[in-house]
């Protein structure tokens, strides 16, 4: 039984185990792995004697060595050892007997794992089987492209940013000290972002919202997740672009939903129409301002048909506004939500593309009546982010800055789409004039969408470009059922002076992929 303890004096045998005991540790304190070596002496001779016990190198109801003795051997201080024992003692390894020592707990045999013999290899354990989300979201293509090489989605050139004024608002928040700052802060993110983005929002993008609808996240993931928590049951039908948005892909299909990809044409998705007796769909996201990653814009015609279809159907719109800052021809369409006088679009947004990706700071807009229940799901399921960070994003934006930030930038993108656009049709203008290779991307956002014939297959273009140093995501990951096939690329994180070495080292790839397609 565990716990009990033996009431005689030490045989020889014990002795000679409570030597060897001495022997191996000699020998391990002098030769420590990896794992131990940087470890604090007392933290270290923990674990070693912990895996002894486990090992086997001193067996259940035997005596341990007195700490006296051990330390003498290891060349330690006694006080060292002393807490060890106690440690090991409180874990449930060791039990100290009336005066006699302390011993080894008796463990069941088949509790302790089984030694490799000296002359064995030690047979690696099976890793774990992953769940049907783990083994979906581990198979996604898009894991094999995305690299931090130049043109991959997602990367920004930092250089844009106003570090020196950042830091100064950060050093302002901090002089304060408010304790507030260190706590869980408010359900829904600070009172002083949620008007500032409130403000920002209304004047740019035309959403209508106070700013209680406003709620923070740590990114548009954590968004589209806290919708279809509070908002979808398992089962319900949800419409998504195709091609589209991955991540939206992934959550909304981790949460049960029934994922039904629409086609997107040149106007970003179509209305359904449905079939007598056909359910509508709870939801439907959509990307209206700049279709991902096709970059098709949603004329008023079609944003109305969405808002009539979602009043009648009770269907819930999930706009996602990722990059609407970034329009270099005329004015911003005004969102989707703005339009919207039946309360059933939620708008997204995020801040990872303009101000930096490790910000995680983004935010989604609730409909009337739907804002005290988001905001304290929030806070429950996810805990809300730093307060220091939201502090000063709400400075930088009431003081002028993002939106000073935003035109910079704006500008500098606009001169790298154009380098990148005129690098492609120079470096193969045989192949733009035959029409064999197009961009379909409008101008908007932080990349270009080159379309490849459909024979062409773009993942193998997407390895050979790599290869050059490149990273072109193919199109064709980001699609469910659509044959698209073409490349993504993204000019956010280069400057123009590297854009078009960069388009001639991916020139030959595309020439030689086109060619054995004939």
């Amino acid at each position: 039984m565990r716990g009990t303890m033996p009431t005689t004096s030490p045989s020889t045998a014990a002795i000679a185990r409570a030597d060897a005991l001495v022997d191996w540790l000699r020998h391990a304190w002098a030769h420590p792995a990896d794992d131990e070596a940087e470890l604090p002496i007392g933290a270290r001779l923990t674990q070693l004697v912990r895996r002894a016990i486990l090992d086997r190198v001193v067996p259940p109801a035997h005596r341990l060595p007195s700490t006296r003795a051990l330390a003498q051997a290891l060349h330690v201080a006694r006080n060292t050892v002393v807490p060890v024992y106690e440690q090991l003692r409180a874990e449930g390894f060791v039990v100290a007997g009336r005066g006699s020592g302390t011993y080894v707990c008796r463990i069941a045999a088949d509790a302790l794992p089984v030694a490799a013999r000296p002359q064995e290899a030690p047979h690696p354990a099976e890793p774990l089987a992953f769940s049907r989300r783990g083994r979906r979201y581990h198979s996604h293509p898009l894991h094999e492209f995305w690299t931090r090489q130049p043109f991959c989605p997602g990367q920004f050139d930092f250089a844009l940013f106003p570090h020196r004024l950042w830091n100064r608002l950060q050093q302002r928040q901090l002089r304060r000290a408010d304790p507030v700052q260190l706590e869980q802060g408010e359900p829904g993110g600070a009172p002083e972002l949620r008007q500032a983005i409130a403000e920002h929002v209304r004047a740019t993008r035309g959403v209508r919202c106070a700013p209680d609808q406003v709620i923070i996240t740590d990114g548009t993931g954590e968004s589209i997740d806290l919708v279809a928590r509070l908002m979808c049951d398992p089962g319900d039908a949800v419409l998504l672009e195709d091609p589209g948005y991955w991540a939206a892909t992934q959550v909304l299909s981790d949460h049960g939903l029934r994922l039904q990809p629409v086609p997107v044409d040149a106007q970003g998705m179509p209305v359904p129409v449905l079939r007598k007796g056909q359910r509508a769909p709870r939801l439907a996201y959509l990307t209206p301002s700049n279709q991902f990653p096709t970059g098709g814009v949603m004329p008023l015609a079609r944003r109305l048909e969405w808002l009539q279809f979602a009043a009648r159907h009770d269907t819930l719109l999930l706009e996602d506004d990722y990059d609407s800052e970034y329009r270099y021809e005329g004015a911003p369409f005004p969102s989707l939500q703005g339009q919207d006088g039946a309360g059933r679009v939620i708008y997204l947004g995020t801040f990872s593309k303009t101000v930096y990706p490790g910000i995680r700071v983004a935010f989604l807009v609730v409909p009337p009546g739907l804002q005290r229940v988001f905001a304290d799901a929030s806070a429950d399921f996810y805990r809300d982010g730093d307060q220091i960070v939201q502090q000063v994003l709400a400075d930088f934006m009431r003081e002028g800055h993002y939106a000073a930030h935003v035109r910079t930038q704006r500008r500098e993108y606009a001169l790298r789409r154009e380098a990148m656009a005129r690098a492609l049709v120079d470096a193969l203008p045989a192949e733009f004039a035959s029409q064999r290779l197009s961009v379909v991307s409008g101008a908007r956002g932080v990349h270009l969408t080159l379309a490849l014939p459909g024979d062409v297959d773009d993942r193998a273009v997407a390895r050979d470009a790599i290869a050059q140093g490149v990273t072109a995501i193919p199109l064709s990951v980001y699609a469910m059922r659509v044959a698209w096939r073409g490349l993504v690329l993204s000019f956010a994180a280069t400057p123009v002076a590297g854009i078009a070495p960069l388009v001639g080292a991916l020139a030959p790839v595309l020439r030689n992929a086109l060619a054995c397609a004939n």
